[in-house]
């Protein structure tokens, strides 16, 4: 009966703590020359858009550490929300153009001389609340704006080896917990863009790039001395295209 309850507690704290994240990430990829000025300038269209549109979903900006991507993003609970919203933008009675008035208000005529701002495309991901590594205890609300540091790392899985692949993140993950790994980790897989080759997309925080590879040598130096996470990757089955550093702004 103690385990039954203990069980029912367990999954309690992860349905409500997933119930902080709406899974659904709608990115528009922006290439741009001026990092500083392009980012001013989403960042305030990003402050209006969630003022001044009713039902607004989680906005927000995330910029590259070491290069000129800047990717805005929307986060909803469902592709339903995704539709409606991107609906619900257009047209005679559409909120862009409120938003659009407001915003030119703000920064001025040909806001955007000088930044060689370029729309690359767009990309939705959906996260995979059963692939992502959230400690016990952990208020999201709290520590996502103090981990502003994401590192994002884009995964190819080898040919017919997708389930394998899910099994050895899942079996990752429990290992973490044994290991009493203190970390935050998301899984998130493309539905529309994302990278060449790209089956999935992890995405680990950090308050800072340095504090995030302080902790990444700690967390690699248990895993290196426990046998399980030993095998677990012992037959590896997938490779990583790329990654980044970026930071994020809500």
């Amino acid at each position: 009966m103690k385990k039954t309850i203990l069980f029912l507690l367990c999954l309690m704290f992860t349905f409500s703590a997933f119930a902080q994240i709406p899974p659904f990430v709608d990115v528009q990829e922006w290439e741009v020359k001026d990092q500083d000025k392009a980012f001013t300038l989403m960042n305030t269209w990003k402050e209006l858009e969630k003022s001044m549109v009713e039902n607004a979903p989680a906005i927000f900006l995330l910029s590259e550490m070491d290069g000129n991507t800047i990717y805005f993003c929307r986060a909803f609970n469902s592709m339903e929300e995704v539709i409606e919203y991107r609906q619900s933008r257009w047209g005679e009675n559409g909120w862009n153009s409120k938003v659009s008035e407001k915003w030119r208000e703000s920064v001025g005529e040909d806001p955007w001389k000088g930044t060689g701002a370029d729309v690359v495309m767009n990309h939705i991901f959906r996260m995979r609340m059963d692939l992502s590594y959230i400690p016990e205890g952990t208020n999201l609300d709290e520590e996502l704006p103090n981990n502003p540091y994401r590192r994002h790392v884009n995964i190819a899985v080898d040919w017919g080896k997708r389930g394998e692949f899910i099994e050895n993140i899942k079996a990752g993950i429990e290992n973490d917990k044994k290991l009493n790994n203190d970390y935050i980790r998301f899984m998130f897989q493309p539905i529309f863009g994302g990278v060449d080759g790209g089956d999935f997309m992890m995405v680990v925080l950090g308050e800072s790039r340095a504090s995030y590879f302080t902790g990444l040598e700690k967390r690699t130096a248990k895993r290196e001395a426990d046998g399980d996470w030993q095998n677990i990757q012992a037959n590896p089955i997938a490779t990583w295209v790329n990654e980044e550093s970026l930071m994020i702004t809500y």
